[in-house]
C-alpha cells in the first residue's frame, strides 16, 4: 500500500539485502502499538457496553437471563466471526490483491463507525462512580502500604474470600494433579 513504508525487496543477485530505516522501522512499531491499543481497548469495552445495554431496573430476574445469553453468544460468536473475516479478507486478497484485501476491512470500519456514531442517541450510557484514575491511585497507594506483609506459609481456606451466603465453595483439594 506504502512503497517507502517498507525495505526494497531482495534480489537473488545481491549478497545482502537492505535493512530498514529508522522511519520505516518507526512506522512498523507505531503500526503494531497502535492496533495493540485498539484491541485492548475495543474488547472489554464492547463486551461491557452491550451488556450495559440488557439493563433494566424493574426486571431484575430477566436481567440476568438476557445477560447470560448476551454473554454466551459474544463469546459464541467472537471467534467464529474473527475466522470467517480473516478467511474472507485472505481470499479477497488472493483473487483482487492487496489493495482491494485491505480496502474492504477499511470501507467496512468506516461504516460500522457510522452506524454507531448514528444511533448513540438510542444507547444506554452508565455514568462511572468515581473516576478511572481515582480507583488506580487507590491500588497504588495501597500496593505501596502492604508491601512489607508477609503471606503465610500454608495454603488454608483463609486465602479465599467468599460471602456467607455465598453458592460459590472454598476451592477443593480433591481435583490437583
Amino acid at each position: 500500500m506504502i512503497p517507502s513504508a517498507k525495505p526494497p525487496p531482495c534480489n537473488s543477485s545481491q549478497t545482502g539485502c537492505q535493512n530498514p530505516t529508522f522511519v520505516q522501522l518507526a512506522f512498523l512499531v507505531l503500526s503494531l502499538g497502535f492496533i495493540s491499543i485498539v484491541h485492548g481497548c475495543i474488547k472489554p469495552c464492547s463486551m461491557a457496553f452491550g451488556a450495559d445495554q440488557l439493563v433494566s431496573e424493574h426486571k431484575l430476574e430477566k436481567n440476568e437471563r438476557s445477560i447470560q445469553s448476551y454473554f454466551n453468544w459474544y463469546y459464541a460468536f467472537s471467534p467464529l466471526s474473527s475466522v470467517i473475516a480473516l478467511t474472507v479478507i485472505v481470499y479477497i486478497q488472493e483473487q483482487f490483491g492487496w489493495k482491494v484485501g485491505f480496502g474492504v476491512p477499511v470501507i467496512i470500519m468506516f461504516l460500522s463507525t457510522a452506524f454507531f456514531l448514528g444511533g448513540s442517541s438510542l444507547y444506554v450510557k452508565m455514568n462511572g462512580d468515581k473516576s478511572l484514575f481515582t480507583g488506580l491511585a487507590q491500588v497504588l497507594v495501597a500496593a505501596i502500604k502492604n508491601r512489607h506483609l508477609s503471606f503465610p506459609s500454608d495454603t488454608s481456606d483463609g486465602l479465599y474470600w467468599h460471602k456467607k451466603e455465598s453458592n460459590l465453595g472454598v476451592p477443593s483439594n480433591r481435583q490437583r494433579y
